[in-house]
């Protein structure tokens, strides 16, 4: 009896010995996540990576970078945001979700935070483009950028100068330029844009359209009417559907990345793209044709038409529902600061501060930097060519599907941009946006 009075004794001593340490386990571990945060980012943020261990050195705050390839970002922050949990404490949230995110209310309004710790004269060093279209809607900031990047047609300026040819303005010098310079037996092709059904291929579509003058949207926020069933557009996807004769092979099925590697490697001699993947085909490191790569605008219909800046980039943006809020609010000062953006310029070609913008070590890696500042100043800049409103989503299922479509032949250029402007229209009107 008394030895199992004893066992019973022991047994509860250990029991809350145990307790005591799981206890005190769970306390420590508490202790420490307050001095950390979780930043779930897209893959080009990898090159932060360096960066962070200067940010936890000054602010003693741990970051876990978690990086993902575009399409898992996308899942897993609206997994967290609908779910109501914050697994992530920060975000990289891109400029075509800021609609769905400011709507719903995922991610916290930054306006008491940068009223409180931005300077106005600070605030004057970011480019009022990206600012506006990567943060702000309806009447509040949503997040705080930290890249932009802009649309540029990149090509190969040996090749153009041994062919006789001037750089490309107008589309008609895209169709020359491509079929001239195209020389399959050599593994040379004049050109390569995504044609793979998805996100892409109707981003890159949809910068083609705005270089030619056009606005998938007639007249927002007043008229969401959309123009997809245009004679612009159609002659726009007649020009870009008609460059897969000048396109490696494959090419039906090629996605953004597919598109830099046969830029980096010389496989072809045009692409256009975001300025961020244009820093690869610079980098000597990376690229077989540094050195040999100009820059233009986005083709137009006449070359009298003024040149647009279709322009993109990232935010960085708190979740609504984590308690790590001046830690979260540490970090993105931080990594947009123009200490920070210079250093990152350096690396990835996006600044979004015109300090960064304008030093001279980055505007010499990256010579465009000339023209988006002058395209800033000038407000050239195009943040609608995608839409920042909640039926992003609905307009890429529609438009990706049916530009592949068109690529592969099963319809006709007209009928599938009929189609998709169809289904656009009951999206944006289901959204409860005015269609006139």
């Amino acid at each position: 009896m008394i030895s199992g009075i004893k066992r019973r004794k022991t047994f509860g001593l250990i029991a809350a010995a145990t307790l005591t340490a799981t206890l005190m386990t769970s306390t420590a571990a508490l202790a420490q996540s307050k001095g950390s945060i979780t930043v779930s980012a897209v893959s080009s943020f990898k090159l932060i990576e360096a960066l962070v261990p200067e940010f936890t050195a000054e602010t003693g705050i741990a970051v876990d970078l978690q990086i993902l390839p575009y399409d898992q970002l996308r899942q897993r922050s609206t997994a967290d945001f609908v779910s109501g949990t914050a697994n992530s404490d920060v975000y990289a949230q891109d400029i075509v979700w800021l609609g769905e995110w400011s709507k719903n209310a995922y991610v916290r309004p930054l306006d008491d935070l940068i009223a409180r710790d931005i300077t106005p004269d600070d605030l004057k060093d970011v480019l009022p483009g990206a600012f506006d279209a990567v943060s702000k809607q309806g009447g509040k900031t949503w997040s705080f950028p930290v890249t932009a990047t802009y649309f540029l047609m990149y090509y190969r300026i040996d090749l153009f100068k041994q062919a006789g040819l001037a750089e490309p303005v107008i589309f008609a010098d895209i169709n020359t330029a491509a079929e001239k310079l195209t020389a399959k037996d050599k593994n040379q092709y004049g050109i390569d844009m995504p044609y793979k059904r998805g996100e892409s291929f109707a981003t890159w579509f949809l910068a083609a359209y705005a270089g030619a003058g056009g606005k998938i949207l007639k007249d927002a926020p007043t008229d969401f009417t959309p123009t997809l069933d245009s004679p612009v557009a159609a002659q726009v996807l007649k020009n870009y559907i008609g460059w897969l004769k000048s396109a490696p092979n494959g090419a039906i099925g090629h996605d953004r990345p597919d598109q830099t590697i046969a830029m980096q490697t010389g496989k072809i001699a045009m692409a256009a793209t975001f300025s961020v993947n244009g820093t690869e085909f610079v980098k000597p490191e990376v690229s077989s044709v540094a050195g040999k790569v100009g820059y233009t605008t986005m083709p137009r219909l006449e070359a009298s038409q003024k040149p647009v800046y279709p322009f993109g980039g990232f935010g960085m943006a708190i979740n609504a529902k984590t308690e790590k809020v001046e830690n979260s609010w540490a970090f993105i000062k931080w990594l947009s600061s123009a200490k920070v953006q210079t250093k990152l310029a350096l690396l990835n070609g996006t600044p979004m501060r015109y300090s960064a913008l304008r030093d001279a070590a980055v505007q010499a890696k990256f010579p465009w930097m000339l023209v988006v500042d002058k395209a800033e100043q000038a407000g050239q800049v195009s943040p609608d060519f995608r839409p920042r409103y909640p039926f992003w989503p609905q307009i890429v299922e529609a438009l990706g599907l049916q530009l592949n479509s068109a690529a592969l032949g099963t319809v006709t250029p007209e009928d599938a941009l009929k189609t998709a402007n169809e289904q656009i229209r009951k999206a944006i009107v289901a959204a409860g946006y005015p269609v006139k």
